[in-house]
């Protein structure tokens, strides 16, 4: 098991996009594979700071999804929206 800790940030005005696109992605990731959470989180201070936060049962999964339609399909609607690319961060499970 790990955790992909991935920060975003969207252009000014575009965070609603950005909510409304991940609303349709989180169920089917969710519903993927491995996966165990799946979760977008926006910053108190900052409305365009984003992270997703999910927690996958092994990597091969975890990779194989960005080659789902749904995942492609999404990736589509990032363009125009999002402030340059996102940053991964991927963490073991201490404790």
């Amino acid at each position: 098991m790990f955790v992909v800790l991935a920060k975003q940030r969207t252009l000014p005005g575009k965070s609603e996009i950005l909510k409304e696109n991940v609303a349709k992605l989180a169920p089917q990731t969710r519903q993927y594979p491995g996966c165990m959470t799946y979760e977008l989180l926006q910053s108190r201070e900052d409305e365009n700071q984003f992270w997703f936060y999910e927690v996958w049962d092994n990597e091969k999964d975890f990779e194989a999804h960005f080659g789902a339609d749904f995942t492609k399909e999404f990736e589509k609607t990032l363009d125009g929206v999002v402030d340059g690319n996102v940053e991964p961060y991927v963490c073991d499970v201490v404790v």
